[in-house]
């Protein structure tokens, strides 16, 4: 079931590529079945029972405080083709630069190193005109949310704060929004990819 959802992830990843940006929404469903637990759901990543020992790739770090300007730290900008002189978010996938990141502590590291889940999820990753932050759990709820996830608290408060922000509301190739998701979803890819063998030694009992 896990490989199964991984694949489908891959497979909206790469449609994404192609131009499919409503993949995003597929993309934020996939990720928010693999890792993010509710007391009605528990995450599919759970049922490995491998606790914490699981770490997350992350390409983004935390926005530096130094700075009070609009940061979007899982996307690169471009010209973009369609207008001159206009620049659209674009994902990073595996060219980011070798140069470290911050971490929430304030210390640096590699980008590209893994780190605990609940850092990963919960780090602010874009910072808006505002200066309100957001983090890829709040990215991903609001994605997915589908019928009756209004019920849930913390995808209602998700989705409020995307519409509220001058930022994120704006039109999609001005917003970082989905290429920020086609990075995460790069991400947890690459967080299975390499623990394969961790992942398949937990679930061989479970297959005895």
């Amino acid at each position: 079931m896990l490989d199964d959802e991984v694949d489908q992830l891959r497979a909206a990843g790469e449609r994404f590529d192609q131009g499919r940006l409503d993949e995003a929404t597929t993309m934020a469903a996939h990720i928010r079945r693999l890792v993010h637990r509710t007391d009605d759901s528990p995450a599919l990543i759970d049922g490995l029972g491998l606790g914490g020992r699981l770490t997350w790739v992350d390409t983004a770090g935390v926005p530096s405080p130094k700075t009070a300007c609009a940061t979007a730290c899982l996307t690169l900008t471009k010209v973009s083709p369609r207008a001159r002189n206009h620049r659209e978010f674009v994902p990073k996938m595996g060219l980011y630069p070798p140069a470290p990141i911050r971490t929430r502590d304030g210390g640096q590291i590699d980008r590209g190193s893994r780190i605990p889940f609940e850092h990963w999820w919960t780090n602010p990753v874009i910072r808006d005109v505002d200066g309100t932050e957001y983090t890829r759990k709040q990215l991903v709820l609001a994605l997915a949310s589908r019928p009756g996830s209004a019920r849930d608290p913390e995808t209602w408060a998700a989705s409020n704060a995307l519409r509220a922000s001058a930022t994120l509301s704006a039109p999609v190739a001005s917003n970082p929004v989905l290429a920020s998701i086609r990075q995460i979803a790069y991400e947890v890819v690459q967080s299975i990819t390499q623990q394969r063998t961790l992942i398949d030694d937990a679930a061989t009992p479970l297959a005895g």
